[in-house]
């Protein structure tokens, strides 16, 4: 089953790791409106690229930050 990996780190150490199956998520991502992907998009997030059916996608990664302290989220998928 594709699932999507969601990995929070802080200082390089993982702090949370979260896997979704991918079905549902492709559901949800189409009922975003335009300006949420674009958002998304401006970010780093490429979920067009990272929903779609093509083998070897790389992971991409997010700069946040929760309080006071910065935060990598790194989003990958397993097919």
């Amino acid at each position: 089953m594709k699932t999507i990996h969601i990995e929070k780190y802080v200082d390089g150490v993982p702090q949370e790791v979260l896997s979704l199956p991918i079905a549902p998520i492709r559901m949800l991502a189409g009922l975003l409106p335009a300006e949420a992907r674009w958002r998304l998009q401006q970010h780093g997030l490429d979920l067009d690229l990272l929903l779609e059916d093509t083998p070897n996608v790389p992971a991409q990664w997010l700069e946040v930050e929760e309080g006071a302290v910065a935060k990598r989220i790194r989003i990958s998928r397993t097919d």
